[in-house]
């Protein structure tokens, strides 16, 4: 018999499941399963269709088959959805429990190219380093991360001092992740190969470089959810408390009717409800059958109990994720290469600023570029009070910094901030290793006389998803 095409044996199989017709798509995917036998796609259709009907022991078995190909595949994200199915189906079945701790543990070869990944930002300034231990959080329940002050419980925070000596109000919270104790053989000779489809999970800001019974506990709290074509995920303006990983399918977002990115398998969204409570600032939707990885507060509260590190690598990619966004929104950083931009990254800090610190006086220099990512400042004048309230996504301090003139207004911290600062020293070293930047210059002077007196001061806004 005639082998037939597989691109229209999907085209049936997707006809019958739409009629009902589930025999005869049980059928076509297994065809395709033969025709296909490396492909996790085939086994998981049967076993989603042996599902719809009622079978559930062999819906099992299918599923099974799928995780083997997507872990031999290196796709981890995949897999832990298809574990999170049988797991819906049998909640006591012990090789899925035990298959998810697997997928929990990093390879070698995996934990080396993770800190490959890692640099580590050097000191731009006299600090006094307070030797926390690392203190349990207590977060309240369903509460973001900026419910509790991160200086008191993440290790190695850093207290900066003014010149004088006088607390400056503000900490640097160390974000660098440590790789020291990772495991590794000098001179070992290991030929491995680090699929970066598995590393796109490991590297997620609640994956990467945690102790492995901590991201056990994660994988196995990570909530599956099945969207379909056009259904809205969240909206703009919504509450937010949860972040997502995609595991298939595409979603798009959009803010103010405008289309912002289409994100596909891998992919993951949503990271800032776990840092703060602002609301979403953008609509994401399904393109089509999607399958999404949930991750809420609660959960990582419970992981932050156990490992409070968690707290330092999600504040790790949520930074590098913001300078990104920064790098590519500002004309400052436009000249700057796809590797430049990235190395960017780590010479943001990030800070934690008392209720009530003067950020920025009026008529001095700024000490440095904010991304603001929680909390709120005050923008005022002596004599015409408050001009602007920034809060999450608005950046400041660069149109100071480049023109080298005093800042046009005092900032001040309303609540408690967490934030990003580019240091204004580091600034200054950019400026000389990329000249390039100065032609943004010749429109700066021409840009603020055209500005109102609260605009002159923001420099621009940010999408936080």
């Amino acid at each position: 018999m005639a082998t037939r095409d597989p691109h229209q044996l999907r085209e049936e199989a997707a006809t019958a499941v739409a009629r009902g017709k589930l025999d005869i798509a049980l059928a076509l995917y297994g065809e395709l399963e033969q025709l296909e036998p490396s492909a996790a796609a085939w086994p998981k259709r049967i076993g989603e269709t042996y599902r719809r009907l009622g079978d559930t022991a062999s819906a099992v078995v299918a599923f099974e088959r799928a995780v083997d190909k997507y872990v031999g595949d290196g796709m981890l994200v995949q897999a832990i959805a298809v574990c999170k199915l049988i797991l819906q189906i049998d909640p006591a079945h012990a090789s899925t429990a035990r298959r998810l701790a697997e997928l929990a543990t990093p390879t070698p070869g995996e934990r080396r190219a993770v800190r490959a990944k890692t640099t580590v930002a050097p000191p731009v300034a006299p600090r006094t380093v307070s030797k926390n231990v690392i203190a349990r959080p207590q977060i309240p329940a369903g509460a973001a991360l900026d419910a509790i002050p991160l200086a008191m419980v993440m290790p190695d925070t850093l207290r900066i001092k003014r010149e004088d000596g006088t607390d400056a109000g503000m900490s640097v919270l160390v974000v660098e992740v440590a790789l020291d104790d990772v495991d590794d053989v000098e001179n070992e000779v290991e030929i491995e190969v680090v699929d970066p489809r598995r590393l796109a999970l490991l590297r997620t800001p609640v994956f990467a470089e945690l102790p492995a019974d901590t991201l056990e506990y994660l994988i196995a709290h990570l909530e599956l959810r099945d969207l379909y074509n056009s259904e809205v995920i969240f909206r703009e303006g919504d509450a937010g408390a949860t972040m997502f990983v995609i595991s298939e399918g595409e979603i798009e977002v959009e803010t103010a009717g405008q289309d912002l990115a289409t994100l596909g398998a891998g992919a993951f969204f949503g990271e800032i409800a776990l840092v703060t409570d602002l609301p979403r600032s953008a609509t994401v939707r399904a393109k089509g059958k999607v399958e999404l990885l949930a991750l809420d507060r609660d959960v990582v509260r419970g992981a932050a109990e156990r490992s409070p590190q968690i707290l330092t690598a999600l504040l790790h990619f949520v930074r590098d994720r913001l300078v990104d966004r920064v790098a590519r929104t500002s004309p400052l950083f436009q000249p700057f290469s796809e590797t430049e931009r990235a190395q960017l990254a780590s010479r943001f800090e990030v800070v934690e600023v008392d209720a009530g610190t003067q950020l920025i006086t009026f008529g001095q220099r700024a000490d440095g570029l904010y991304v603001m990512l929680a909390g709120k400042v005050d923008v005022a004048r002596a004599g015409e009070g408050s001009l602007a309230t920034l809060a999450s996504g608005d950046v400041f301090g660069e149109m100071s910094l480049m023109s080298h003139r005093g800042s046009t207004a005092d900032v001040r911290a309303l609540t408690r901030v967490l934030a990003l600062r580019l240091p204004a020293a580091v600034f200054q070293e950019i400026i000389v290793t990329y000249p390039q930047v100065l032609e943004y210059l010749g429109d700066l002077t021409s840009r603020r006389s055209r500005l109102s007196r609260a605009e002159e001061f923001l420099d621009l806004h940010i999408t936080l998803v």
